[in-house]
């Protein structure tokens, strides 16, 4: 089937000062050009087919720095490889991002339209943009996707080089691959999408949880402790598991204490630092190939511990 470009605005990123564009297949991240006025989001409302708010669109944009473009079938497929690509990037330790709308073209064409559309305004355009995209030439289309004015953000995550996207890219497949052998793990890439924008961190804590215990769906009994194993091996195979067995064990115990009531409004470093487990499960995950389940980890834990391993 023939391939559609969508685009999606990414919140709050930063790029690196050299970076312009990036591509790996279905996904090119673009530096955004050019600022889009009221008035060609007015435009768009007017003449072409939006499905959310112009003024929405103008208050968002006033935070977007990349523009995603993903290659695909159709809208269904391209959010699919949305929510792949974000996992990428948050596995590789950017903060997790709102792409609240998508387009069937992109930011950098669309800018500059409603002066376009006049003979009489053209000319006050930069001479880049006096040529381009019109009303006449095309309808533009735009949806919602997250729309929220809600993130929970990572400022040390923010910037995003060229290099760092191509690796992200290359894990995105990866990981969509992992998922097509066992899909129970598209648990860990809803998470991700979701959590974030939840408005009490709290909750968001909570929810991450629940994508980490469904890794382990035969724990019913002395969870804390088998969680934390599990996790460890999981994540540490090569070392350092005990200190990753504590800090699962604490941040478990955190999860707790949240869940019946007896902490609210937690830190913004605890909740960074359980986002950080599930990004390192997601890490071993595409590593491995897959997840093994319960067993096989308490296996490969015994194995390590024979002193002729």
């Amino acid at each position: 089937m023939e391939l559609q470009s969508y685009y999606f605005p990414l919140l709050f990123l930063k790029p690196e000062a050299s970076f312009i564009s990036s591509t790996q297949f279905p996904f090119r991240l673009t530096r955004r050009q050019w600022s889009t006025s009221t008035f060609d989001l007015a435009t768009l409302a007017t003449k072409h087919r939006l499905h959310l708010a112009y003024q929405l669109m103008d208050v968002l944009l006033g935070q977007c720095n990349f523009e995603l473009q993903v290659d695909a079938v159709d809208r269904e497929q391209a959010l699919e490889s949305l929510s792949a690509i974000l996992l990428g990037l948050y596995m590789h330790g950017v903060s997790p991002t709102l792409a609240p709308f998508v387009t069937t073209h992109s930011i950098n064409e669309y800018s500059g339209i409603n002066s376009r559309d006049s003979e009489g305004l053209r000319a006050n355009l930069p001479l880049e943009l006096q040529e381009g995209l019109t009303s006449e030439t095309a309808t533009i289309e735009a949806w919602p996707v997250n729309l929220s004015l809600q993130c929970l953000i990572d400022p040390s995550g923010l910037l995003v080089s060229e290099s760092l996207f191509q690796q992200a890219a290359t894990k995105a497949i990866k990981w969509l691959e992992c998922e097509s052998l066992q899909p129970a793990l598209r648990v860990v890439r809803d998470a991700a999408q979701s959590a974030p924008m939840l408005v009490s961190s709290d909750q968001a804590l909570l929810h991450v949880w629940c994508a980490l215990e469904a890794l382990f769906p035969k724990v019913s009994t002395e969870v804390t402790f088998r969680v934390a194993l599990y996790l460890a091996q999981l994540s540490s195979p090569l070392g350092g598991r005990q200190d990753y067995f504590h800090r699962v064990r604490q941040a478990y115990n955190l999860r707790s204490r949240v869940a019946h009531g007896s902490e609210r409004h937690i830190k913004t470093a605890a909740w960074l630092d359980t986002w950080g487990l599930l990004m390192d499960a997601g890490n071993a995950i595409v590593h491995r190939g897959r997840i093994p389940n319960e067993d096989e980890l308490l296996q490969e834990l015994l194995a390590t511990a024979e002193p002729n391993a």
